[in-house]
């Protein structure tokens, strides 16, 4: 639900599949000097606010989760905790992301010679790989919370 959110975020914010509404002014605003890589980072954290928000709001309902289950039961069972909480929300945004990338993929290789493929598609394709590594980050975010938060609570189950 919260990656769904993310992306009607992006869409709801001016974005479209086009690459005529990327904001590409605000990217260069408080940088003092040329910056290709700094620009672009920019750019893409404006693009994808939305759906970056949605997964930091996803890290901060696992750790509230991890928290509640670990300091509540008594089990050592690192497996019953660490699944629930790393697969769904890790394995169901990358799935997703991976069918769609892989439908976009063939599509473009199988009509790569049509000419309106590659005038229309292929701000979409470039739209659906940042989405696909938004994503990838946002999942790096979640896995690093979730093992943080559970190692922190281990060390702290075993001081006391």
């Amino acid at each position: 639900m919260l990656y769904n959110l993310g992306m009607a975020g992006h869409f709801a914010m001016g974005n479209s599949n086009t690459l005529a509404t990327i904001d590409v002014a605000g990217a260069f605003i408080g940088i003092s000097s040329q910056s290709n890589f700094l620009s672009g980072l920019l750019m893409f954290i404006i693009t994808y606010a939305s759906p970056m928000l949605f997964f930091l709001s996803m890290v901060l309902y696992i750790s509230l989760k991890v928290t509640d289950c670990l300091l509540f039961t008594k089990d050592e069972s690192s497996g019953e905790f660490l699944k629930p909480l790393l697969g769904f929300p890790c394995l169901v945004p990358l799935s997703i992301n991976s069918v769609l990338l892989t439908a976009f993929t063939i599509v473009l290789l199988l009509m790569r010679n049509h000419l309106f493929i590659w005038s229309v598609f292929s701000p979409k394709y470039l739209y659906v790989c940042t989405a696909t590594a938004s994503v990838y980050v946002g999942v790096f975010i979640v896995f690093a919370t979730v093992v943080y938060s559970y190692m922190v609570i281990l060390w702290l189950r075993r001081s006391l």
